[in-house]
């Protein structure tokens, strides 16, 4: 809740929340009168006054009309509130996540984080449904227990129960009042002992529900791959694998709701009649008229029903405290593996040059994977870094980019603009424009240029005006998305690029006139390729560094 402390919209919010509380008093008030409705009402039945019938019917209207137009003005607000804290939440969860790059982190430190994306879009939604939904249940219950018991306490003024037990006289004044709390703390007590397991089979469920959701995901992302190796059985298989793991903690979760409900269902179906059994002696004695017996019922009901929240809302509890779980843990493992890795982040920035000292590339279990020689670019100067396969080229980048801490070593990056190039190059939904100006926002002014830009590295006059806004990027060849790739550094022009064998899908032609376009477009750029050819004659001073 003090996240919404540190929000406009955050503290708007409460404006809402106090309002809903407001109009939960108010439907207490009417309960009340419904409590005493009753009363009226069957003392009128049974004195067979029409006339006073007749009136009580009027205020039962009444009643129930402005009953239900402040019940439904409570849900609607509710509902704004939940899409209101829904979106402080959200806004949150994901800083956390993208701040300091949590995001790799987490992936890359085997924290016990899984499925962020569920996380995000799911339990936000639900925690905040249900703290809004049972978190105003509570404090409405609460406050009108109290208006309960006091309505119960007055109209049980006058009522004894005396009885005697091993020759002792006892005498209980009001001793409903004292029935009520102790037969719900035991049958609370009952739930919490039947209902307890439920947390963790949430927790469970919701992980392994995730994780389908990911495999199919995952499916329908490499689909052409796929079904070009006619992998479907592989596929059918994990597919069984996951879900069987499903049915099987589905299974234990409706078991114990089962045994759970074996309780809980009697104890919802009796709950508004016990009230009745207990006040029928007071009435077989004729101290109460039947009016009285059905308000002191009334009034019992009550008091035993909010007493019952607990048992009533069990499941939803447990939902809450799996969302509350998953969520806080979500956000404490962003903050402490983005702390830990800035604190062992040894990259230090430079000035005009690129400096590797004494480097040493370790595994994360500590072994060695590459010695480097020492190495100094200064700026306009180029190096194309070549090896086998595995021996750490595009680890060396992920150093330099500040992502990979395992290592020993000085290494000093220039303070300039730079982009790095990964080898599978990442394209943002949309159309061509939003690949090239990526990882910048797209603006209109710059259609004109990226179109020329397209143009430029082999697009298609007719390919650019079909997809330069649509979002049908997938088509594309490798080729052509490493094209995009050579159109996405023409439109930034940094001044450090960090290339991954982003040319390895284009032919040789092309791809020494692609190499040779940027050396003509960004002349005092330096260019730092990892590439299995030997493409140093493209750029001015540029040397190949073999890493062995």
């Amino acid at each position: 809740m003090k996240l919404c402390f540190k929000s406009k919209q955050g503290k708007l919010g409460f404006g809402y929340a106090f309002i809903i509380i407001s109009l939960n008093i108010i439907l207490i008030r009417i309960s009340l009168e419904m409590i005493n409705w009753n009363k009226n009402f069957y003392n009128a039945l049974e004195k067979y006054d029409m006339q006073a019938v007749i009136k009580q019917l009027l205020v039962f209207i009444m009643l129930t009309f402005f009953g239900a137009i402040t019940y439904l003005i409570i849900e609607y607000l509710r509902k704004t509130l939940v899409i209101t804290w829904r979106k402080v939440l959200n806004d949150t969860i994901i800083n956390h996540w993208l701040n300091h790059k949590a995001y790799w982190f987490i992936n890359n430190n085997q924290a016990n984080i899984d499925n962020p994306d569920q996380r995000i879009s799911e339990d936000c939604l639900l925690f905040i449904e249900r703290l809004t939904n049972e978190g105003f249940s509570f404090i409405t219950q609460f406050i009108g227990l109290f208006s309960y018991f006091m309505l119960l306490w007055q109209i049980t003024d006058n009522f004894v129960l005396e009885f005697s037990l091993f020759n002792i006289d006892i005498s209980i004044s009001h001793y409903l009042i004292w029935l009520a709390p102790i037969y719900v703390i035991l049958t609370s007590y009952v739930a919490h002992k039947l209902g307890s397991p439920l947390k963790n089979l949430i927790i469970q469920q919701q992980h392994l529900e995730a994780n389908y959701r990911f495999v199919l995901t995952r499916f329908r992302e490499a689909k052409e791959s796929i079904a070009l190796l006619e992998g479907e059985q592989v596929e059918q298989q994990q597919f069984d694998q996951h879900f069987d793991s499903i049915v099987k903690n589905w299974y234990k979760l409706i078991k114990r709701q089962f045994i759970l409900g074996c309780f809980t269902r009697p104890y919802y179906l009796t709950v508004l009649s016990i009230p009745t059994f207990f006040s029928l002696p007071i009435y077989l004695i004729g101290k109460v008229s039947l009016g009285s017996l059905m308000q002191i019922s009334k009034s019992f009901s009550n008091v035993v029903t909010n007493l019952s929240w607990f048992i009533f809302n069990y499941n939803k509890l447990a939902e809450l405290i799996a969302c509350s779980y998953r969520l806080s843990q979500f956000i404490q493992q962003s903050e402490k593996v983005s702390y830990q890795f800035k604190q062992l982040n040894q990259v230090e920035n430079g000035d005009e040059c690129l400096l590797l000292e004494n480097l040493i590339i370790n595994k994360p279990d500590g072994k060695i994977l590459l010695k480097l020689p020492d190495l100094h670019i200064n700026k306009g100067e180029s190096v194309v870094l070549s090896g086998a396969s595995g021996i750490g080229k595009s680890t060396l980048f992920k150093i330099i980019s500040g992502l990979y801490p395992y290592y020993d070593g000085v290494v000093k990056v220039p303070k300039f603009k730079k982009l790095f190039l990964s080898q599978n190059a990442y394209f943002p939904m949309g159309g061509l424009a939003h690949a090239v100006s990526y990882p910048e926002p797209l603006f209109e002014k710059d259609l004109t240029v990226i179109k020329q830009l397209l143009l430029d590295v082999g697009f298609s006059s007719e390919n650019i005006d079909k997809n330069l806004l649509n979002d049908n990027l997938n088509t594309l060849s490798g080729g052509e998305k490493q094209r995009l790739v050579i159109a996405r550094i023409l439109m930034h022009k940094p001044d450090w690029i960090f290339m991954d064998e982003t040319t390895n899908a284009l032919d040789k032609v092309a791809e020494k006139q692609l190499l040779k376009l940027l050396q003509t477009n960004l002349p005092t750029s330096s260019f730092i390729i990892i590439s299995h050819s030997d493409i140093s004659n493209y750029f001015n001073k540029c040397y190949q560094l073999n890493l062995s």
